[in-house]
């Protein structure tokens, strides 16, 4: 793969983005990475609700006042991160014209992308029976919280109602504590979209050997489901129940996230076996309690794991945590600094393999966005373009790649068919 000579595995191919909020747009980002020309479609009426989910109150405006929805709709962080290098189209796709748009660019295009609920497709004749009409070998994309068939295809599918339903939730949780845990972000959007890329290319080398398209149907539920199987699986084997371990291990201990020296400052720990245990010492410069003949197994220690973490903790607390994780690294016992977001933008291996890049936004101004995941080291592949404006390529889509003459394009922005703007919900085109 070599973005300097375009040798991307998606070149020369389209995708159709119809998504919201993560785990679809993450999935069209991916796509571009790997060569292909993504557009965004949004109604003016029912856009990405990423884009005005939230106040960021940009700095750079110079107040705090609350921004307006139009304001909000082009400065989002999220929107803007997740939808960076792609095209973007506002067109109203309940109206009749403006679904003929998007059939028009479907049938220009080799993959549709959506992940709304199954009936808002179905309402609209967007699905890909309908889309089959116009592009027979369509790969058509749907990833949803519960699937598309089921009594649970229609239901509300944002983060936390699916990883309640999938059992992660259960699992989650602080060590003895009865209360379970979500796992504090979205977890199932970015693991159901990179499930979704697997399926996609392999879909696209199917095309390209027989011409066949196909839906691919991706349920979130199902992926965080399978993410839980050991537990399910011994539980149906041997009836029993896995207990909320927060940062502790069934097996390997001591395992847990100990005190450094500084404010919140964490270093992680994981000794998985005897021989971890003996570097541990080594490396403490073998305190009289490391010998302690109750700790001298992996049962002893599992049984005794809050006395060793206290003095484990003790030692911990002298020591930056990059100190601690270059010291035990070193003889090969699992150990790691916490890192917070703030030191991610610093250090020095993530700046290495030139994970971001810094971006000016016509709205923000200059943005630091991450790069591809999969083109990264000596020559990292740049940024084309920040997140579209909502409608910011109307014209260059349906001009330069749909063929539309100028006057049917000035005809349909003065319906109010495709727009640059957002307006109110239920708000009628001409």
């Amino acid at each position: 793969m070599d973005w300097l000579k375009g040798e991307l595995p998606l070149r020369d191919m389209r995708v159709v983005d119809w998504s919201v909020y993560w785990a679809g747009a993450y999935l069209g980002l991916m796509l571009h990475d790997l060569g292909a020309e993504v557009v965004k479609i949004e109604s003016p009426t029912n856009w990405d609700p990423m884009r005005t989910v939230m106040d960021v109150n940009p700095g750079v405006r110079g107040t705090q006042r609350p921004l307006t929805p139009q304001e909000l709709a082009n400065v989002n962080q999220h929107f803007n991160e997740w939808n960076r290098d792609k095209l973007g189209l506002g067109v109203d796709m309940a109206h009749p014209k403006g679904r003929q748009v998007v059939l028009d660019l479907v049938a220009r295009s080799h993959i549709f992308l959506e992940n709304h609920r199954p009936h808002v497709k179905e309402r609209l004749k967007l699905t890909y029976e309908d889309l089959r009409q116009v592009r027979p070998d369509i790969i058509y994309v749907s990833i949803s919280g519960f699937g598309q068939q089921g009594p649970e295809r229609d239901a509300m599918a944002l983060g936390s109602p699916v990883e309640v339903a999938s059992g992660l939730f259960m699992l989650n949780g602080y060590y003895g504590d009865p209360l379970p845990a979500k796992t504090g972000f979205s977890y199932g959007d970015p693991v159901s979209a990179l499930v979704a890329l697997a399926c996609v290319l392999m879909a696209v080398r199917r095309w390209r050997r027989t011409g066949q398209g196909g839906h691919i149907d991706i349920a979130m539920r199902d992926v965080l489901s399978f993410s839980v199987g050991a537990s399910l699986v011994d539980w149906a084997l041997h009836g029993r129940e896995r207990p909320r371990l927060g940062n502790r291990h069934l097996v390997y201990a001591p395992q847990g996230v100990y005190k450094a020296l500084g404010d919140d400052q964490w270093v992680a720990i994981s000794v998985r076996d005897d021989r971890d245990w003996q570097a541990l010492g080594e490396v403490m410069g073998h305190p009289s309690w490391h010998a302690d003949p109750r700790f001298a197994t992996a049962e002893g220690r599992r049984h005794h794991h809050d006395e060793i973490d206290a003095h484990l903790e003790a030692w911990t607390s002298n020591m930056c945590p990059r100190q601690v994780e270059q010291r035990l690294q070193a003889v090969g016992v699992p150990a790691g600094a916490v890192l917070d977001y703030r030191q991610l933008r610093r250090d020095p291996q993530l700046n290495a393999r030139g994970m971001v890049q810094e971006v000016r936004h016509p709205r923000f101004g200059l943005e630091n966005r991450t790069r591809s995941l999969w083109a990264r080291g000596h020559l990292p592949q740049p940024i084309d373009r920040p997140a579209p404006l909502f409608g910011q390529h109307n014209r260059y889509v349906l001009q330069e790649i749909l063929g539309y003459p100028p006057e049917a394009v000035a005809e349909l922005e003065q319906e109010g068919v495709i727009a640059e703007e957002i307006r109110a919900p239920g708000t009628a085109t001409v």
